[in-house]
């Protein structure tokens, strides 16, 4: 990402204009060899969509990559999509070689243009489509129509135009069995933020005490207590005070939770100006996201936090996400998985405000940003090349 399309992400008045270039941008991979490009007019937007394959063919077939950016307000997906199409347009990757024989990639860069366009407090800068629901939590309604547990799937809205959409674009695929479909859903969140900032300042003084009432809390600290090779006896590390509690506690004494602590700060302060990340598998996904996110993490090790733990099993949420949803289909040999890195602009107008008074914003916040495009990039390159 460049200044100027930072600057226009910052300018709510431009995004219209940002919106259309981005547009104009994909539109013009038609002429280029191996693309494809497909909008659709809804009324939440063009959404649009770019196919790449040497041979589309679907006779010749027998995989598909899928790879969705900005369900919410968030841009490691969508500017990273746009970077690795910008790569294969100008031959800085070499298509030829990268794509893989019987293979499409189908990206799906802006899946909620409302969102992108209309960043306001009430849908949470971009969060939400139109009419105030989460995209993220209709694709096993979507895909999977038979599915029966379906409590925390937004029954009460209808499914989404857009992910209606996407389901018919992927249908002649989906109906043939023998070909195998990945597909990665681009995240952002606040918590990489929030958690290691919380535990920074409550740990020590909370103590025993302390509520892990977050799966990823629990998971930044096993992480350092990996890294640092901290011993401990007592199992489970996590245990609930009683069977019904909504949070746990660190099976630790006092003073190894002081050393916990020690490490934690010292872990935060070798890894400031790195990217924090991590994958996400269900059970039909684990052994494919492990390899990827190993070897997407050894390529970028030197920009990502240290991390022992690569990627998690999303057993922590029952909704409608793609992550969870190729679980949830009877069908054979589809594998979703998700790559989450820090939000960008949980508060557009927050860092509106920054960007005015903080000298050195712009610098600090592309570094960041492009960290998370090559993440992006280097995830969809790995991937093409995994089965």
């Amino acid at each position: 990402m460049n200044l100027n399309t930072l600057k226009s992400i910052l300018d709510i008045k431009k995004r219209k204009n940002l919106y259309n270039e981005i547009l104009d941008s994909l539109r013009e991979l038609k002429a280029v060899k191996y693309f494809k490009y497909i909008e659709f007019e809804t009324s939440e937007g063009i959404v649009p969509f770019v196919y790449v394959a040497k041979e589309f063919d679907i006779n010749r077939i027998n995989s598909v990559k899928v790879f969705v950016g900005a369900q919410h307000n968030e841009y490691n997906g969508l500017f990273g999509i746009l970077e690795f199409l910008n790569l294969l347009e100008t031959e800085k990757l070499n298509s030829s070689e990268i794509l893989q024989d019987n293979q499409i990639l189908i990206f799906a860069p802006l899946m909620n243009p409302y969102g992108f366009l209309n960043p306001t407090t009430e849908n949470k800068t971009g969060y939400y489509l139109k009419n105030g629901s989460n995209l993220n939590r209709f694709w096993r309604r979507t895909f999977v129509t038979e599915y029966e547990k379906l409590r925390e799937d937004l029954n009460g809205f209808p499914i989404p135009e857009i992910a209606t959409i996407f389901k018919n674009l992927l249908k002649e695929y989906w109906e043939r069995n023998e070909i195998a479909i990945y597909f990665i859903d681009f995240h952002e969140t606040s918590l990489l933020e929030k958690f290691p900032k919380e535990l920074s300042l409550n740990l020590k003084n909370e103590s025993y005490t302390y509520r892990f009432d977050h799966w990823l809390k629990e998971g930044i600290i096993a992480n350092v207590i990996k890294l640092y090779n901290i011993p401990y006896y007592q199992k489970p590390l996590f245990r609930k005070c009683n069977p019904s509690a909504d949070h746990t506690h660190l099976n630790l004494s006092i003073q190894q939770i002081d050393l916990v602590f020690e490490k934690l700060l010292d872990y935060l302060s070798k890894n400031q100006g790195k990217l924090p990340f991590y994958f996400c598998y269900n059970q039909k996904s684990k052994e494919y996201c492990e390899k990827l996110a190993n070897q997407v993490y050894n390529k970028l090790e030197d920009k990502l936090y240290d991390t022992y733990y690569v990627s998690f099993d999303h057993y922590f949420h029952d909704h409608g996400c793609f992550v969870k949803m190729s679980d949830s289909t009877t069908r054979e040999k589809v594998y979703s998985i998700e790559l989450e890195a820090i939000k960008q602009f949980f508060n557009i107008f927050e860092e509106i405000e920054k960007s005015e008074m903080d000298a050195d914003y712009f610098e600090k916040k592309l570094n960041s940003i492009n960290v998370s495009i090559e993440l992006v990039v280097e995830t969809i390159i790995e991937m093409i090349k995994l089965f």
